[in-house]
C-alpha cells in the first residue's frame, strides 16, 4: 500500500491531485483542517492535511518509516491495515462486513468528489453520496464532513472558550471585536484592547479622609482571606509606613487567630479578637488614629446562609465600608459563580483574587468582572508575606487570553 500526505487549500485541490498521482481507486484515510498557529495567525487562510493510499507493492514498513513521528498517521496506518486484513477471504463476522462496507463507501465518496471536479460548474448537479446513513447532495458534502473553515468570529469565540472565558462571554467579546461585521486588521491587538477595557483599572487601597478606612474582607472558607489581609497589612504597614489595626472576627478557627496574631507580634500591629458584631463599635473607637483598619471575617460556605447575616451584622456598625470579597482562582466557573451569588447582598465591593501562582484558569478573573461589573483590586500570586501580593495587573490577564 502506498501511503501519501497531501496539504492543499481545499478538498477540490486535494481530488485533483490524489486522482493524478495516486489514481482513480485511491481512498482517502483521513482528512483535517490545519489552522493558522497563534491567535495573530488567526486570519490566514486555513489549508487541509489529507492522507491517501493506494494498493501497491509497497511494504507497510516503509509507511511507518515515513510517518513514525506523527502518532494520528501511525494511528491511521493501522486502522487501514486492519480493515484490510479483515477484508481477506476468511470467514467474516458483522464487523468484518462492516468495517469493508465503511473502505466503500470511502473509494466511493473519493471518486464522486473526483469526478465532479473534472465535471462542469452545473448548478443543477444532483449527485450524492450517503454519510452517516443520510443521502447529502455532493456540493453539500464537504459540510457534511466537517469541512467547512470555520469564520474568524467563531475561531475568536473558540480561542477565548478554550481559556476558559465562558460562551456568554465570549459571545459577547466576539461581537465588539467585530463590532462593524468586518475583522480588524489587526485581530490580536483589537482583542487585547477589549479586554483591557472590560477589565477595567484596577482598585488600589487610598485613604480618602481623616477617619481610618475600614476593610473587610469575605469570603468562602479556605480561600486564603487571613493570609491576604496579613500580607496586605505587611505592605501598608512596612513599605507605605501606615498606621494599621487588625481585628477579627473569624472565632470559628483557631488557627485563624493564632495565625494573626503571630503576624500582628512580628509587625508590631495592634489585633482585637471580637466575638460578637456588637462588640466592632468600641474596637473601631480604639483604633481611630490607625490610617488603615484591617478586620477578617469567618470564612463560610457559599451554599451556607449564615454568613449572610454575620457579614451583615458587622457592616451596619461602618458608614463607608471597603470590602474585598476573595476567591481562589483553584476555584472552577461553577462555584465561583455560586460564591458571586450569594455575595450579592453586599452594594458594594472589590474582587481580590488568590492563588495566581496555583491556577491555569485566568479566565476567571475575566468572567468574574464581567458578571459584576465590580472592580478588581489585589492578586496573591505565592505563601510569602508580604512580597506575594500585588495590585490586580490587567495586562497578565490579557496575556494570558488573548497572548499567542
Amino acid at each position: 500500500m502506498k501511503v501519501k500526505r497531501y496539504l492543499v487549500n481545499d478538498m477540490n485541490e486535494a481530488m485533483i491531485m490524489i486522482k493524478n498521482e495516486l489514481g482513480k481507486d485511491a481512498i482517502i484515510l483521513s482528512s483535517r483542517k490545519v489552522k493558522p498557529s497563534g491567535i495573530l495567525g488567526i486570519f490566514g487562510k486555513s489549508k487541509f492535511e489529507v492522507l491517501a493510499a493506494i494498493e501497491d507493492q509497497v511494504q507497510l514498513s516503509a509507511a511507518e518509516k515515513q510517518f513514525q513521528s506523527n502518532d494520528r498517521d501511525k494511528s491511521v496506518i493501522e486502522t487501514y491495515m486492519k480493515v484490510k486484513e479483515h477484508a481477506k477471504p476468511v470467514e467474516q463476522n458483522a464487523e468484518m462486513l462492516q468495517l469493508n462496507q465503511d473502505l466503500v463507501e470511502l473509494k466511493q465518496m473519493v471518486n464522486l468528489l473526483v469526478n465532479q471536479n473534472n465535471s462542469t460548474n452545473d448548478e443543477s448537479l444532483t449527485s450524492s453520496i450517503v454519510i452517516d446513513n443520510r443521502e447529502v447532495p455532493i456540493k453539500s458534502a464537504e459540510i457534511a464532513l466537517n469541512l467547512t473553515i470555520d469564520s474568524p468570529e467563531e475561531q475568536v469565540k473558540q480561542w477565548l472558550m478554550e481559556r476558559d472565558v465562558i460562551k456568554e462571554h465570549a459571545d459577547k467579546i466576539a461581537e465588539i471585536v467585530f463590532f462593524d461585521g468586518e475583522a480588524p486588521e489587526d485581530v490580536s491587538q483589537a482583542l487585547k484592547q477589549v479586554i483591557q477595557r472590560l477589565l477595567g483599572k484596577p482598585y488600589v487601597i487610598e485613604k480618602t479622609s481623616a477617619k481610618p478606612k475600614v476593610c473587610f474582607f469575605v469570603g468562602p472558607t479556605g480561600v486564603g482571606k487571613t493570609t491576604t489581609l496579613a500580607k496586605l497589612a505587611a505592605k501598608l504597614s512596612l513599605i507605605e509606613n501606615k498606621k494599621i489595626g487588625l481585628i477579627t472576627s473569624d472565632t470559628y478557627r483557631i488557627a485563624a487567630v493564632d495565625q494573626l496574631k503571630t503576624y500582628s507580634e512580628i509587625l508590631g500591629i495592634p489585633l482585637t479578637v471580637i466575638y460578637e458584631a456588637d462588640e466592632l463599635p468600641m474596637t473601631l473607637n480604639k483604633y481611630m488614629d490607625r490610617d488603615y483598619i484591617l478586620i477578617d471575617t469567618a470564612g463560610r460556605s457559599q451554599n451556607s446562609k449564615e454568613f449572610e447575616s454575620d457579614v451583615a451584622a458587622l457592616l451596619k456598625y461602618v458608614e463607608d465600608p471597603e470590602i474585598f470579597l476573595v476567591i481562589s482562582l483553584t476555584t472552577g466557573y461553577k462555584e465561583i459563580r455560586k460564591i458571586l451569588d450569594a455575595y450579592s447582598f453586599l452594594a458594594d465591593y472589590k474582587l481580590l483574587f488568590t492563588k495566581l501562582d496555583e491556577s491555569s484558569s485566568l479566565g476567571n478573573v475575566l468572567n468574574a468582572r464581567m458578571l459584576t461589573n465590580k472592580s478588581l483590586s489585589y492578586f496573591t500570586i505565592g505563601q510569602s508575606v508580604p512580597d506575594d501580593i500585588e495590585v490586580a495587573n490587567p495586562d497578565k490577564i490579557v496575556n494570558y487570553i488573548a497572548g499567542e
